[in-house]
Order: C-alpha cells, then structure tokens, then sequence
C-alpha cells in the first residue's frame, strides 16, 4: 500500500536494519539503502546507496521511485563517528568526512524525497539525531557538531514544510550499535582506560517512538527533537 512505504536510508546494522524489519514485520513497505549491499528478506528491499556520493543517491531513489513513487516516511540513519579526538587533535579532513556521511548525505536525500512527498501532500521525515548534539561529549566533537547541524536543518525543514502535509523531527537514541561501540572503543584506547564502556540499551528500545513519528497518529508533531535518556554512566 502506497502510504505504507518507508524508505531507510542507512540501513546495513544498527538502528536502521532494526527500524527495517521491525517495520515489515508489521506489514509496511520498506526499502532500504545500504553503502554494503546486502540480499532482500523479511519483507525488506535492500538496495546499496552511497550517500557521500551524488549519482549513488540519485540511483538509489530512481529505484525507490520503481516501488513506490511517493513514500510515506524518510528515515536518515546514515553517519561516521570515526574522528575520535580532542577538538585540537582532529583535523579538518576528518571533520569534512564526518559531515559528509552524517549531514551533507541527508541533504542529499531530501533533494529526490521530499518533492514526491509534498506533492502527494502527506509524509514524515525523521533523522537520527543525538544527545550528543546539544550536551558535550568529550571526543566527539566532530560528531555531535554533524549531528547538531542536522538536527537544525530538520527544524527549519520542518518550519518550511507547514501546510504541506509533510512533516520532519529528529529522533536521538541511545543504542548499543555498532557505530556507538566504535566510538566507545576509540574512545577508550585514547585515554588509556583498561576497561571497556558497558553496554549501551538495546537499539529495539528505541524503536516504539520511531514508529509512532512514522504513522499517521503522529500528523499533528513537527519540529521537534526528542531524546531516549542517556545511560547513568
């Protein structure tokens, strides 16, 4: 069904695989874009999408256009939290890299799925925010300033599209993912600590809000930036 379609971008582990087959296991259309590709199942159509690279999206919505022409939902989950380092220690051809994946690559994305969605005049839009984004993190400055700059632009897309019927927000989770592991474990060996972080919630808890923000019940919020609690440590 058209209204069902769901399209995630950033999809190949983490949040994004999860919100995929959680999504088609409640009977929703739902194509998502990997950089790896990876087969179809579970109701899930895989197709591979570079989102630094501007023909590789173009490609990838030509082939979400192929099934269905005006999605319901846009989920950017896509990000690179691999400059790990003091603000004076990570160099701006890292930071240029972080925002590529995690800011520039969301633009990108809006270009092909937001004209389909406001001329269908229906659709939500939802970006992986972070805590990160609006309270510090030590070492991860690169990432959480992405984030940030994300997590604006969906407000002022989310202004921009009143009336359309189309409508944008920001979801920042705490998940135990691979990106998150990444960082924790980059994190750890720079400070020398001898221990690793403790496992961060599971990325399933985080996933009830995502489908409430991406169903018709949620018409009414826009603009808006909601956080899952960060873990006591």
């Amino acid at each position: 069904m058209e209204e069902s379609a769901v399209v995630i971008v950033g999809a190949s582990s983490g949040f994004g695989a999860a919100l995929a087959e959680d999504l088609a296991g409640a009977g929703r259309t739902v194509i998502a874009g990997a950089r790896s590709a990876r087969p179809s199942g579970g109701g899930v159509l895989y197709r591979q999408v570079d989102v630094t690279d501007e023909e590789s999206v173009a490609a990838f919505f030509a082939q979400v256009a192929e099934v269905s022409p005006a999605p319901y939902g846009l989920v950017y989950s896509a990000g690179d939290a691999s400059a790990v380092g003091y603000g004076w220690e990570v160099g701006a051809d890292e930071l240029n890299r972080v925002f590529d994946a995690t800011f520039f690559g969301f633009v990108r994305c809006l270009r092909y799925a937001v004209p389909p969605m406001r001329a269908a005049g229906r659709g939500s839009v939802l970006a992986l925010g972070s805590h990160s984004a609006r309270v510090p993190v030590d070492m991860l400055g690169a990432y959480a300033s992405a984030k940030a700059a994300l997590e604006h632009y969906v407000r002022t897309l989310a202004k921009e599209l009143t009336g359309s019927g189309v409508r944008a927000n920001a979801l920042g989770i705490v998940a135990e993912t691979t990106l998150s592991r990444d960082f924790l474990t980059r994190k750890a060996d720079a400070l020398g600590r001898e221990t690793p972080y403790p496992a961060l919630p599971a990325v399933r808890d985080n996933l009830p809000l995502a489908r409430f923000l991406l169903s018709a019940e949620s018409s009414h919020v826009s603009g808006q930036v909601v956080d899952a609690f960060p873990p006591a440590w």
